[in-house]
């Protein structure tokens, strides 16, 4: 046998050992880990960085826009805290405002009510000016009529003098607004006086 066959054979006897080799840890791999083996053309690796390259881009790209987004929320959360204190004293501005108001009605309201009542006041006692002049016209026609020596003469009269009595001591004359009775029996004696 000459060298150049020795070594043809010897080489396949080592391709044939490290080719069963090779499946032996291929068919372990294969049981036990669940490993194959295969063959993957040089043109799908390439496919697969671009596509890695390109998930790397997107994924800077989406973290670019999310720290972007976070920047902008802290930015709008310092706005808003800005505002929301900025509201609070509004709030407190407006409370005491109200309060400044409801002082400002109560104050106006108690003016409007003491007007008020000056003026019924006024307006209750001119009333009873108006009567008690009605009441001196009454005994004078009365007089003139010659009816001055009636009851009733005497006791209209004794009316108007209480009435002017009032008058000199301070006392407001209303009219007998708050005394009925008495208002109903001036009117019966000018009834009485009026008749011949």
């Amino acid at each position: 046998m000459s060298a150049v066959t020795g070594y043809v054979l010897g080489y396949e006897d080592g391709r044939s050992a490290a080719d069963i080799s090779r499946r032996n840890r291929e068919i372990v791999d294969s049981v036990f880990y669940g490993q194959r083996t295969v063959e993957v053309d040089q043109s799908y690796l390439i496919q697969l960085q671009q596509l890695v390259e390109k998930f790397r881009a997107d994924s800077d790209h989406n973290f670019d826009k999310a720290d972007l987004f976070h920047r902008e929320a802290l930015e709008w959360k310092a706005d808003a805290d800005r505002h929301e204190a900025h509201a609070a004293a509004l709030r407190v501005e407006v409370v005491a405002l109200q309060a400044q108001l409801a002082a400002a009605r109560d104050q106006a309201q108690a003016a409007i009510a003491e007007e008020r009542a000056l003026h019924q006041t006024t307006h209750e006692e001119r009333w009873g000016l108006n009567l008690f002049r009605l009441m001196a016209t009454w005994l004078i026609e009365a007089h003139s009529a010659g009816r001055s020596d009636r009851p009733e003469f005497a006791e209209l009269r004794d009316m108007a003098k209480d009435v002017t009595d009032a008058i000199q001591r301070g006392n407001p004359f209303r009219g007998y607004r708050d005394e009925p009775e008495k208002k109903a029996r001036l009117e019966m004696l000018v009834a009485a006086l009026d008749r011949p």
